[in-house]
């Protein structure tokens, strides 16, 4: 992992900008091959923005139309996601879902759901009645008349999924450049010369997995065709103590037929409640309100009664890329934006750009097909490629993941005894020890700020959301990296923790 080195570099194979999930799978599917990749990132840490804040479900399949190309990716994904989760090491549940209807108009749409899933291939679908499905989820509204039983639904960590794409794509050789910037892009002789804030990189292929910020990366070398509207979803997180409250995905049948608010389960034990909908203009503005969140807990109730918001030990905010269609008006001359009707991912060369290639409008199911996007790109640019030699060294397992709070009481103590940092818990609420954060900061594609730590290893997930062990996680990162305190970022550049010391 490379932070700030400019000066003289090599001609890369391909490069990725964009080191969130998404741009994480596309390295890892693309060193399948012996390519010299590097991957750009912006921020000092990767899977910062969208892939970090979002509901975390694995959708089956059922809402995209027929013979979209999101179709067809959203049910091998599913169908193929516990072997990613495998292979990364990450945490999955398979919870099943419902969308529940309340009225006639919510029996149409499941119907609707119904005939589109099974077109798509999604299997094990069927009708709940009342008393069915109030026997499955007993605090789901007694008003629903139906509910459409989906049983491959399931829950992933985002960050932890995006984060382990990351690792395995550098384990196998690619370089990752945090605080990097893209700022320009040229093509001459032939090969595309990025512009970034860390310098020049120059390949004969680029991806563009900028996310929100992709429609501004591909009109640096493209016309406008699309655009990235920012769209807010704010949430709610239940302690583990409400856990129990649902145990599968519920979804409300829906007039707009959008998703809409929903209370699922997380691999973690807790509930989350949410989110909402509103457009911005500010790709960076993760705020939650007061009035947002008042409005999820009215539109929640008619699906999930007796929620225990007391319960509540946080609230936050994602952003998701909502495309747009840009499209001249033939009388003025000037640009239109229209919303996406097709509701497709985005993914090839734009017209008049040979080997650039943009990944970009992965809204929902974009988590559920990364895996499935990364294999897709990967084998768009190695067809432009002659003979691209298989790399028979690639690895797509990442290394052991310890688990110690998941460890039965004899293996804790063989562990113990091997490395006594297991001995010392640091995160009492997850029951993290110091081997674990240790082994967060140096695998490769590390945690560097405290937060970092958090996604990593799941310190300061818990109901004191890091009151106890953030202390103890600060003086870790500062022994390990060789910082003084008042060098460790809390997550983002220059969220400085310590400010100096009192004595």
């Amino acid at each position: 992992m490379v932070f700030k080195v400019k000066g003289d570099r090599p001609v890369y194979d391909v490069i990725v900008i964009g080191a969130g999930v998404t741009g994480g799978f596309v390295a890892r599917e693309l060193l399948r091959y012996k390519l010299k990749v590097a991957l750009l990132e912006k921020n000092n840490d990767v899977c910062c923005e969208v892939t970090r804040a979002n509901t975390a479900i694995v959708h089956s399949g059922y809402s995209a139309k027929p013979g979209a190309l999101k179709a067809g990716m959203t049910v091998r994904a599913n169908e193929n996601f516990h072997h990613v989760c495998e292979e990364l090491q990450v945490e999955f549940k398979r919870t099943g879902s419902l969308m529940i209807a309340i009225g006639e108009y919510g029996l149409e749409k499941i119907y609707q759901k119904l005939k589109r899933g099974k077109k798509n291939g999604v299997k094990g679908m069927k009708i709940l009645n009342r008393e069915e499905t109030l026997a499955l989820e007993p605090n789901i509204n007694p008003e629903i008349v139906m509910s459409l039983f989906v049983p491959s639904t399931g829950v992933v960590n985002p960050w932890e999924f995006g984060l382990a794409a990351v690792e395995n794509a550098v384990d196998n050789g690619a370089e990752l450049f945090l605080n990097t910037r893209v700022t320009g892009l040229e093509k001459k002789s032939g090969l595309y010369s990025v512009k970034t804030d860390n310098g020049v990189f120059t390949a004969k292929y680029v991806v563009n997995c900028a996310g929100l910020y992709a429609d501004e990366i591909s009109e640096m070398v493209a016309e406008p065709f699309f655009k990235i509207v920012p769209r807010r979803g704010e949430y709610f997180v239940l302690d583990t103590d409400a856990g129990d409250h649902v145990g599968r995905v519920i979804f409300q049948a829906r007039e707009d037929d959008t998703k809409g608010c929903i209370v699922t389960p997380t691999v973690h034990g807790n509930i989350l409640v949410g989110p909402s909908a509103e457009d911005l203009q500010d790709k960076d503005d993760n705020a939650t309100t007061q009035e947002r969140m008042d409005l999820i807990k009215s539109v929640i109730q008619r699906s999930v009664v007796g929620i225990p918001y007391n319960h509540v030990i946080r609230s936050f905010a994602g952003i998701r890329p909502r495309p747009n269609w840009v499209s001249q008006n033939p009388e003025t001359g000037d640009l239109e934006c229209y919303e996406d009707d097709v509701k497709d991912f985005i993914l090839g060369e734009p017209e008049g750009c040979e080997n650039f290639f943009n990944v970009a409008g992965i809204k929902s199911p974009g988590l559920t097909c990364a895996q499935e996007i990364g294999d897709y790109m990967a084998g768009l640019v190695i067809a432009k490629m002659q003979n691209p030699q298989l790399n028979e060294r690639f690895n797509p397992c990442r290394p052991k993941k310890v688990r110690f709070a998941q460890m039965s009481l004899e293996e804790q103590q063989q562990l113990v005894r091997q490395d006594r940092r297991y001995g010392k818990i640091v995160c009492r609420c997850k029951k993290v020890t110091e081997a674990e954060v240790v082994d967060a900061i140096w695998r490769n594609a590390g945690a560097r700020t405290v937060d970092g730590v958090k996604r990593r290893a799941g310190t300061g997930l818990g109901r004191c959301q890091g009151g106890f062990c953030t202390e103890e996680i600060l003086k870790i990162l500062s022994r390990e990296l060789g910082k003084p305190l008042e060098e460790i970022e809390k997550d983002g550049s220059g969220s400085y923790v310590v400010s100096g010391r009192l004595k």
